[in-house]
């Protein structure tokens, strides 16, 4: 669901950004699974899985990669690593093209190993807050011996409603002489801190590739800005292009840390006169004003608020507290130095939750949460 969000971000943000600093996110997950693979006893196993992603908004380019380490309660491991870049580009009207290029590679203690490379191709047809897509990928896949040349071709359709997000593909697979078909529908639903998600699917029309439904489902607390905690569970079918074999899970895991690899701004000393009105109680509603060179002034509107903070990638991901506007009990603000190009910024009232403020559209964070994005032309 992480890939809608981009994607949907990608193909909304006006063409008119002039200069955005790329960003690059981090995190890692360690934590404890029960796992079992079709064929094989269940296992428990410790994992860690550290995950980077680069982003360039200028050129609606993303490129992240993933590693996992599983060590069995056998003392036995496996290892398995895959990095994905996409690029985004306006073809006119309501339609926009997407090239991408894959690859990956996996081990299991030495015994079997696989490895993929693709390149796709997708049109997307937007339509405001939902949009449909069909698209193509070619590659090869190897596992042990030579490798075999691997096509899919896909479409589906999703749809994003600020705290809810659904998705449904289906596309065909040809491996060699495996062929088969996925039905997917996911889900994604927000309340607060807490992020459920969910996938339901079956494989059909296949020949040497399996039959039966799957399901996956996930929980994710966040526990403060850079802290949440991940439970998870269910059941995935053997994917033939990439090697990973059909199994089980359950996994509890714990998500450290997102670092934003740019140039922190400062909070500079303000002495503002608003007189706007506030929104509704326990919902900031941001504005933004650009002032001399790069100094920004921002101001959240918090009814009855005591204190109001802000973080974003301006302030490097740390809490900045806003001044009271002495005109109005009900204004805060703050002067930042911020570059040109997409930002992204969450609030909070009264040391309560972090949320996204109104008057900014609502993208997924890196705990999947949401996170606040306007735009500085």
């Amino acid at each position: 669901m992480r890939t809608l969000a981009l994607i949907a971000l990608a193909c909304a943000v006006e063409a008119s950004v002039h200069s955005v600093a790329a960003q690059v996110v981090a995190n890692v997950e360690a934590g404890l699974s029960d796992v079992r693979y079709d064929g094989f006893l269940a296992s428990a196993a410790a994992s860690i899985s550290p995950t980077i992603r680069w982003e360039q908004p200028q050129s609606r380019a993303f490129v992240s990669a993933r590693g996992t380490y599983l060590r069995f309660e056998s003392g036995r491991h496996s290892l398995d690593g895959s990095a994905t870049g996409s690029w985004f580009a306006r073809l006119g009207g309501r339609w926009r093209g997407q090239v991408g290029l894959s690859a990956g590679s996996s081990q299991y203690a030495n015994i079997a190993s696989f490895s993929h490379t693709e390149a796709e191709a997708r049109f997307h047809l937007m339509g405001g807050n939902r949009g449909s897509w069909i698209g193509a990928t070619v590659g090869r896949s190897s596992f042990g011996g030579g490798p075999r040349r691997a096509v899919v071709v896909a479409t589906g359709m999703w749809l994003l409603h600020t705290d809810r997000t659904v998705f449904v593909s289906l596309d065909r697979s040809f491996v060699g002489d495996t062929v088969y078909s996925d039905l997917r529908s996911s889900g994604r639903w927000r309340k607060g801190d807490l992020v459920l998600e969910g996938i339901v699917g079956a494989r059909i029309w296949s020949r040497g590739g399996g039959r039966g439904v799957f399901g996956e489902g996930s929980a994710t607390l966040t526990l403060a800005p850079q802290a949440a905690f991940v439970a998870s569970a269910g059941r995935y079918p053997t994917d033939v292009v990439s090697g990973s074999i059909a199994g089980r899970y359950v996994t509890v895991a714990l998500r450290f840390g997102t670092i934003a690899l740019r140039r922190p701004a400062t909070a500079l000393p303000v002495d503002v006169h608003s007189n706007g009105s506030g929104s509704a109680a326990g919902d900031p509603r941001l504005e933004i004003e650009r002032r001399a060179a790069d100094d920004v002034r921002i101001t959240l509107y918090a009814t009855g608020a005591t204190s109001v903070d802000v973080i974003g990638d301006f302030t490097d991901w740390q809490p900045v507290a806003l001044n009271r506007s002495p005109g109005n009990r009900d204004v805060w603000t703050a002067t930042f130095r911020i570059a040109r190009g997409v930002h992204r910024i969450n609030v909070r009232r009264d040391g309560g939750p972090w949320m996204a403020p109104a008057g900014t559209t609502r993208s997924t964070d890196d705990y999947d949460g949401e996170v606040g994005v306007f735009v500085l032309p």
